[in-house]
C-alpha cells in the first residue's frame, strides 16, 4: 500500500483573531481547542526574546557593544557559567535532529519543506519528552476527549488531566491482536474523541503498529477530522523490520514526541523533542509555549546530545547504520531474549500482541502464571517485601495480572541473577 509521503491534504487558509495563517488540519485543530489564554502566548511575540535576538547580532559585529538585556550573571565565575538557551533549542541541535530522522524514518520533501525531508524549522527541542507531551496536550486537550491506547504509560493520564483534557481509554485491538478499524471509527464517534495519542512501539510491551495499520490510521485520521499525536520515544529501538513514523502517514494532522533518554543513555539529560512537518507548529507555537513553562530547555544535555548526533547523521550521510545506537539496540536485544528465556522458565506468558519476542522498547510485558492467585500489584509488593525484585504491576498500564520488566536498567548477569529471586517469590505464592 502506497504511504502518503508528506503530501498532506491542507486546509483552506484563513485568518484566525489572532492574524494567524491556518494551513493545515494541525494548525486549524489546534487553534479551535485551546483556551483564550493560551491563544494570546502563541499570537504574541515575546519582547525580551526579541530585544535579545537582535543584541546579539548587534554584538557579534561591533565588539564595544554593551548588552544590559540579559537576565543572568555572568563575568563573575566565567568557569561554571552557563547561558540560557533559546526557547526552542540549540539550532544546530534542532538540525541534526531533523536530519536523523529524515534519514531514519525515510521523511520525503513536501510543499512548505525546501530540504530532503525535516530540518530545524520542523524540530522544538524540550526538557524531556514529559514536558514536550504536556505542552503538546494544553494546545489539543483542553475541554477534548483524548483517545488511548488500552496499554498505556502511566503518566499519560495525568498529563492529559492537568491540560483540561478528558483520557478514554481505547482498545485497538481485538482480542486477537486484529485491528478493527470499522469498529474503532464508531467507538471514536460514540465518545466525541478529537485527537488520538498512540504509542509505538509500546511501553510497557513493546507491541508496534503496522505499516499496513498506520496507514489505515491515518486514512482513518482524514476522514474523522482527528489528530495524531504519537509518542515515538522508543522508535529506533526496534527488534522486528523498520522502524516507522507516523509522520510517513499523515503529516497534515501529526505531532511526533521523542527524546534521547533511552536510546542515548542520558534520561537524566532531559533532552527530548517534540516534530511537525507544519513548521508554524515547531518554529513559532511551540517556542513560545515553551517560553512560559521553562524558558528554555536543558542545555548541558543538548550540548551531549549535539555530540551523539553528529557521529550519528555522519554514519546516515555515508550510508551506514547510525554506530551508537546500533550497538545499544544489539545489547538490549541480548538482555530482552535473556528475560524471556527466565520468565517463561518461571511460567510467565508474554501479554503484548508478540507472542514470541516484543518488536521493541526496553521493558516486557509478561502475564503472571495461571496457578499464581493474587494480583500484579500484590506480587510486586510482596517481592518488595522479600527484598527479592522490583518491577512494575501491569494494572498501572491497563494491563491487570501483568507485570512489567524494565531489562534495559539490568546487566545480563543481573537478569541471571534475577531467575532464582524470581523463583523464591514464586514459591512464597506456591507453597
Amino acid at each position: 500500500m502506497k504511504k502518503k509521503m508528506f503530501d498532506g491534504d491542507s486546509s483552506e487558509s484563513k485568518q484566525t483573531p489572532g492574524a494567524l495563517e491556518l494551513r493545515t488540519p494541525l494548525l486549524e485543530r489546534a487553534w479551535t481547542y485551546m483556551p483564550e489564554g493560551i491563544r494570546q502566548t502563541i499570537s504574541s511575540e515575546p519582547i525580551i526574546p526579541a530585544i535579545a535576538a537582535r543584541a546579539k547580532v548587534i554584538a557579534s559585529q561591533i565588539p564595544d557593544f554593551i548588552r544590559s538585556d540579559q537576565g543572568q550573571i555572568v563575568g563573575i565565575f566565567p568557569e561554571k557559567e552557563i547561558y540560557y538557551g533559546p526557547s526552542s533549542g540549540l539550532e544546530e541541535l534542532r538540525e541534526l535532529v531533523g536530519q536523523f530522522w529524515t534519514f531514519a524514518y525515510r521523511l520525503k520533501t513536501r510543499a512548505g519543506i525546501p530540504t530532503h525531508g525535516l530540518d530545524k524549522r520542523n524540530v522544538a527541542i524540550v526538557s524531556g519528552a514529559t514536558e514536550g507531551l504536556a505542552i503538546v496536550m494544553h494546545l489539543f486537550a483542553y475541554k477534548q476527549n483524548v483517545g488511548l491506547m488500552s496499554l498505556y504509560w502511566s503518566n499519560y493520564k495525568g498529563i492529559i488531566l492537568n491540560a483540561g483534557g478528558n483520557p478514554v481509554i481505547i482498545n485497538l485491538f481485538d482480542k486477537d491482536y486484529k485491528t478493527d478499524f470499522k469498529r474503532l471509527k464508531r467507538i471514536i464517534s460514540e465518545n466525541k474523541i478529537t485527537s488520538l495519542l498512540i504509542n509505538s512501539p509500546n511501553n510497557p510491551s513493546g507491541d508496534v503498529l503496522t505499516e499496513d495499520e498506520l496507514e489505515k490510521l491515518a486514512d482513518l485520521a482524514r476522514q474523522m477530522n482527528l489528530i495524531i499525536i504519537s509518542d515515538e520515544v522508543y522508535n529506533f529501538i526496534r527488534y522486528k523490520g523498520e522502524p516507522q513514523s507516523m509522520l510517513s502517514f499523515a503529516p497534515e494532522r501529526t505531532v511526533v514526541i521523542s527524546s534521547a533518554s533511552k536510546e542515548y543513555l542520558i534520561p537524566g539529560a532531559r533532552t527530548g523533542y517534540v516534530l511537525a512537518a507544519e513548521e508554524v507548529f515547531t518554529n513559532s507555537w511551540m517556542p513560545k509555549m515553551i517560553r512560559s513553562f521553562s524558558s528554555s530547555p536543558n542545555v548541558l544535555g543538548q550540548h551531549m546530545l549535539i555530540d551523539v548526533l553528529r557521529d550519528e547523521v555522519k554514519d546516515f550521510k555515508n550510508g551506514q547504520p547510525p554506530r551508537l545506537i546500533s550497538e545499544i539496540k544489539r545489547e538490549l536485544k541480548q538482555r530482552c531474549h535473556l528475560m524471556i528465556s527466565i520468565l517463561r522458565e518461571k511460567g510467565f506468558t508474554l501479554a503484548g500482541r508478540d507472542k514470541d519476542f516484543p518488536s521493541g522498547a526496553i521493558s516486557v510485558l509478561a502475564r503472571l502464571p495461571e496457578d499464581i492467585e493474587v494480583d500484579d500489584k500484590a506480587f510486586v509488593e510482596k517481592a518488595l517485601d522479600l527484598k527479592k525484585f522490583s518491577a512494575v504491576p501491569g494494572s498501572v498500564f491497563g494491563a491487570p495480572k501483568c507485570i512489567r520488566f524494565g531489562y534495559a536498567g539490568m546487566t545480563q548477569e543481573t537478569i541471571k541473577e534475577l531467575s532464582q529471586n524470581l523463583q523464591d517469590v514464586l514459591h512464597f505464592f506456591r507453597k
